[in-house]
């Protein structure tokens, strides 16, 4: 069972978390596919599709914007935008 301390709240909307210039090259972002939200890095953008790369299986897939968000972390009773990193994996 868990205590409403373990409960945390849906992150802001999506719309509330883009930049003005949308996601760029190695971005940490979440995507909802699959019935759920899932952790990746932006890897390339062609056309109006953002690839992103999965570290937990090395799967590449393209998605359109609207199933993406920047990803955020629970901590200490927030949601917090971890800091741009630039590349941080290696596709290859």
């Amino acid at each position: 069972m868990f205590t409403s301390a373990a409960i945390r709240p849906v992150p802001p909307h999506r719309d509330e978390t883009m930049s003005e210039n949308g996601f760029r090259l190695y971005d940490m972002v979440d995507v909802f596919a699959n019935d759920g939200w899932w952790f990746g890095f932006i890897s390339g953008k062609i056309g109006e599709e953002h690839y992103v790369y999965f570290p937990t299986t090395a799967d590449n897939i393209a998605y359109p914007r609207d199933v993406l968000r920047f990803h955020q972390e629970w901590s200490n009773g927030k949601w917090i935008f971890l800091p741009r990193q630039g590349k941080i994996f290696d596709l290859h």
